[in-house]
């Protein structure tokens, strides 16, 4: 089953709500409360390429500012507008989206939406399946996309969210190709002739994480090995990851995310680290707690303590599991 959080306001007094639903978005936007009534109800569900929301709000809004350059994103949110009213500021390049409307936003740059009676489908996108959908992403921030030709996008993401509590990773990249065909249908089509090249690139990709996912226990997988067992040259692999800082680091970040979801499962939880740092090809126990701390700035037993302390608290465990699905799409 897929890693989810889940929020809402229902049963809690308002300023109790809006505090905890604060606490919640405090890693990725500022929230401040409107005039009129809050409410929030959000779920959430974590894929390979996006992280996907299925969220109602009323009285608040989202601020990315001061904070652009700190936190570093580096991906683009798709908000579908389901019902209701999305208003924009200049900041965000557009005024409102009203239903049936999409609209882009680049977290790169600042950008502030108030939310009125809102029911939204939101996709945070990994930057490099934009890039394969569309070519460029130039002009991309504040772009509102309406029906009719939108109505296939929305039909897509809508039921992704209905059939997302029960699929799981496997065809993650499935989905992403859906993502890459129907993008441009929704925009008016690719956006440079780089497109074909880019789509190819996301391919060979997509075949590398496939092969880590499989031999994510395989300590032996080194540059060499995954450029042979799919099929492209050294420097072209090198050339894919380039902006991840190079295939070995990235496969090391993916075992490492690996295991900050094992330590996610109660089943799995209270392994210990040896047989963690096995079934992820990290080798030994010391390896393992050094390379995730570096990562996740806490060892793995610190990272255990706070999972057990959120167990009954949706707030915190949502809040340390939307940390670690932004970590990874970045």
């Amino acid at each position: 089953m897929k890693e989810r959080i889940g929020f809402s306001s229902e049963g809690m007094a308002e300023d109790e709500a809006f505090a905890r639903y604060r606490q919640l978005y405090a890693q990725g936007a500022d929230v401040l409360r409107l005039d009129g009534a809050f409410h929030a109800r959000v779920r959430g569900w974590r894929f390979r390429h996006m992280l996907l929301f299925d969220r109602h709000l009323s009285g608040m809004a989202h601020v990315r500012e001061e904070r652009v350059q700190a936190d570093g994103f580096d991906h683009i949110v798709l908000h579908h507008v389901v019902s209701g009213t999305l208003i924009g500021r200049a900041r965000s390049g557009f005024e409102r989206a009203g239903p049936g409307d999409i609209v882009l936003l680049d977290t790169r740059r600042g950008h502030r939406t108030e939310a009125h009676d809102l029911h939204l489908v939101t996709a945070s996108i990994a930057r490099d399946l934009m890039l394969a959908a569309l070519g460029s992403l130039d002009a991309l921030h504040g772009l509102v996309a309406h029906a009719p030709d939108t109505a296939m996008l929305s039909e897509f993401l809508q039921s992704l969210v209905r059939h997302a509590p029960v699929l799981d990773d496997r065809h993650d990249g499935a989905f992403a190709r859906a993502l890459i065909e129907l993008l441009p249908t929704a925009l008016g089509g690719p956006r440079d002739l780089a497109i074909e090249a880019r789509r190819q690139d996301h391919l060979r990709r997509e075949a590398v994480e496939q092969l880590i996912d499989r031999e994510i226990d395989n300590p032996g997988l080194t540059g060499a090995v995954i450029a042979e067992r799919v099929g492209v040259s050294r420097a072209t692999l090198y050339r894919l990851y380039h902006r991840s800082g190079g295939i070995a680091r990235h496969v090391r970040r993916r075992r490492i995310d690996a295991v900050r979801r094992a330590l996610e499962q109660p089943e799995e939880i209270d392994l210990d680290l040896d047989t963690l740092a096995r079934r992820h090809g990290l080798g030994t126990a010391a390896t393992l707690v050094r390379l995730f701390r570096a990562d996740q700035g806490v060892d793995p037993a610190g990272y255990r303590a706070r999972v057990r302390q959120g167990r009954d608290d949706a707030v915190k465990e949502g809040t340390r599991r939307w940390s670690g699905w932004m970590h990874e799409l970045d």
